[in-house]
């Protein structure tokens, strides 16, 4: 799988700081410089120590009153100034399985890669693989106590069946049979792509459930890849401050 931010709010944790302080500013947030909005903010030496941690350049007070105020809200469960920020990711190549448990999150935008309209034929790694079946060590909610030659042997099984059932589908589509009704043959592991929508809010929402050691492997893999590569970029100081305290009650 891959995942790539196609876009996001511009200085996404200098709005969460704008929404939380115009909460408790006598005047007009929109009438005043940034820096004039954060005068009112104090910083004390652990505050500066966060913020040196999670940013490439020295930190200058400003961005200490920043990170200071950034946990602050977030240890107070102000976590609704997390929902102004928006970032759009495109996901590349996870299951339809997968796939059904990231849309049951009601508060992000989804559009998938249609199986009415693509022809799936001629994909290459066109299905995903169960990681019990290649990875000895794996946990999961079964016991994982699988013997070596059963494991090799249902995951040749389950290669050769899920070949089996690309080629039945392209036989129907070259057949005539429309597409939307083929796709009926395709496996569940079947991959396909994704862009999803979310605000800050719920991409920490999400993380806080599917980073956990019981969600299920690829979606666990999923939600890891998008917190260490997109969202650590796109909110330093928020993804530091919950890697160090861990995930927070922050639900919708």
């Amino acid at each position: 799988m891959d995942v790539q931010t196609i876009r996001s709010t511009p200085d996404p944790e200098q709005l969460v700081c704008t929404a939380a302080r115009g909460d408790y500013f006598d005047g007009f947030v929109a009438d005043v410089s940034y820096e004039t909005l954060m005068d009112g903010v104090s910083v004390k030496d652990r505050h500066r120590d966060g913020a040196n941690q999670c940013l490439d350049r020295t930190p200058n007070e400003l961005d200490c009153k920043q990170y200071a105020l950034l946990e602050k809200t977030l240890r107070r469960g102000h976590h609704g100034v997390w929902e102004h920020p928006q970032i759009t990711l495109g996901i590349k190549g996870v299951s339809r399985a997968c796939m059904a448990q990231l849309t049951r999150h009601r508060h992000a935008s989804f559009d998938v890669q249609s199986q009415r309209y693509v022809d799936f034929s001629e994909k290459d790694d066109a299905f995903a693989m169960p990681e019990s079946l290649t990875n000895p060590e794996h946990a999961t909610r079964g016991d994982g106590n699988v013997d070596v030659s059963n494991r090799e042997s249902w995951l040749d099984h389950f290669e050769h069946e899920s070949d089996h059932l690309f080629e039945q589908y392209a036989e129907m589509v070259d057949d005539g049979i429309p597409k939307e009704d083929a796709r009926f043959m395709l496996p569940i592991g079947t991959k396909v792509n994704m862009t999803v929508s979310m605000s800050g809010r719920t991409l920490l929402h999400i993380a806080n459930l599917r980073m956990r050691g019981d969600a299920q492997w690829e979606i666990r893999e999923l939600t890891e890849q998008i917190v260490d590569d997109e969202f650590a970029d796109w909110m330093p100081m928020t993804a530091h401050i919950w890697d160090e305290h861990g995930p927070t009650d922050i639900a919708p």
